[in-house]
């Protein structure tokens, strides 16, 4: 019986390694192009061409096609097979993969869907504010869970604005030239 035990807490960890792994890949990797430009440049056309800050929603969701995901998860689950006995490696990866792929990816995808049955609830329209800052600045990198944010200060509930109170864009990647404004347009950093 103790087999199940540490089975469930490997399970219940999975997903606490998605946010961990996934906070520092979509800030060091993605925004700050620590890979280069060719791995961040799904996740800058997620921001910038598929939902700029002037249409963060569509009646079906725009991919960006991005594989980086699919190989962070690759490669984590097989470091977990690698140091974790099969049994609770196999736990681990059934409950980050549900997370993942199940929960943030579906989450993400109705934060930018028009009219998606979630809409309706308080708790997912606090999401999707938190995931709408994060479009204009270079915080919440969270999709469902904040706590990696609290913790390396890049949480808040406030959009930027400007000393005047307007709503501002901060440039969101440093790999790349140009950057979208407020209003949509193109502009050089």
């Amino acid at each position: 019986m103790e087999w199940l035990i540490y089975a469930l807490l490997f399970f219940v960890a999975g997903p606490v390694v998605v946010e961990f792994v996934g906070y520092f890949w979509h800030r060091w990797i993605e925004h700050k192009g620590m890979l280069g430009k060719g791995v961040a440049f799904r996740h800058y056309k997620h921001h910038e061409v598929e939902y700029p800050v002037n249409r963060l929603r569509t009646k079906e969701y725009r991919n960006a096609n991005s594989w980086s995901w699919y190989a962070v998860g690759l490669v984590t689950s097989i470091l977990i097979y690698a140091f974790a006995p099969w049994q609770y490696a196999l736990s681990f990866g059934a409950g980050a993969w549900v997370y993942a792929w199940g929960i943030v990816l579906n989450m993400h995808t109705a934060f930018h869907v028009k009219g998606h049955f979630l809409w309706k609830y308080k708790w997912f329209r606090k999401l999707v504010r938190l995931h709408d800052i994060h479009h204009y600045d270079n915080m919440n990198y969270g999709i469902c869970l904040f706590f990696m944010d609290r913790l390396f200060n890049t949480y808040t509930e406030e959009f930027p604005r400007d000393g005047d109170g307007n709503l501002i864009k901060h440039p969101m990647f440093v790999s790349y030239m140009y950057d979208k404004d407020v209003s949509g347009h193109a502009r050089k950093i």
